[in-house]
């Protein structure tokens, strides 16, 4: 337990590197366009739109169902993809000089939810433009934010530690989120999977997250309190597997970088 709260504290001791990680990779991701940061707003406008028109024909679903799908879906994605070659990326700066290792998957986390606050912006701009009504329950969205942030958070400490070990991992995981992706109500309503294929949803955490952040944002769709206990329950074990595994193989990453 002594290692585990040991690393805790060393991050928080790096908390001005961890902001300097942070505010580095936001200004480098858009160094080179053209409309620089407006990117963050743009970039995901100019996605919901084109997805829109595309699956609301198809599944004839609201403008906030397939929006709100497809923003926190990205978030948690390019998050943990981005994350999962943290440490190799930084292996220099691990070699060099000792570091909690753990403070690099987690600036790219926290740089994603910074990219996440802004794209909410297009997002309500959309919702405005709709005429949607806001729900009572929108002081969820931060609550369903870190819940995914920590959830993410967990992969990303896997995936990070295992691509140092074993490279392939990458290629791997693009393969397994894009199944993840189409086994999540992102574009298609919950109602297509019914009866026995129910399981499928009820073992995914990324469906208690959407479903969580669109009773947020629409008073059409309800809010279920067991669906906040169940993705506060898959944050915390992400967290406290990812942690454990990170933890057993910390010591080992300089040595194969």
């Amino acid at each position: 337990m002594y290692k585990y709260l040991k690393e805790i504290s060393e991050i928080i001791r790096y908390k001005e590197l961890l902001r300097n990680l942070v505010s580095t990779d936001i200004k480098v991701r858009y160094k080179r366009s053209v409309l620089g940061f407006i990117w963050v707003m743009l970039n995901p406008l100019l996605i919901m739109l084109v997805l829109y028109i595309v699956f609301s024909a198809l599944f004839h679903v609201s403008v906030v169902y397939i929006l709100s799908g497809i923003i926190l879906w990205n978030f948690f994605s390019q998050s943990t993809s981005t994350a999962l070659n943290s440490f190799i990326g930084n292996s220099n700066l691990i070699k060099k000089v000792y570091l909690p290792k753990a403070i690099f998957p987690l600036s790219v986390i926290i740089s994603a939810m910074v990219n996440f606050a802004f794209s909410l912006v297009p997002l309500f701009i959309i919702l405005s433009i709709t005429g949607l009504n806001l729900s009572p329950y929108l002081f969820l969205l931060p609550v369903v934010l870190l819940m995914i942030a920590i959830f993410s958070f967990g992969i990303a400490l896997i995936l990070s530690t295992l691509t140092v070990f074993f490279q392939d991992t990458k290629y791997i995981y693009e393969i397994f989120l894009l199944a993840w992706m189409y086994m999540t109500p992102v574009f298609w309503p919950e109602s297509v999977l019914s009866g026995k294929f129910s399981i499928i949803l009820h073992l995914n955490p990324n469906y208690y997250y959407i479903s969580i952040f669109r009773a947020a944002l629409s008073p059409d769709v309800p809010f279920m309190p067991e669906k906040l206990l169940y993705g506060l329950l898959s944050s915390l074990m992400a967290l406290a597997l990812g942690w454990f595994f990170y933890i057993r193989y910390r010591d080992r990453i300089v040595y194969h970088l």
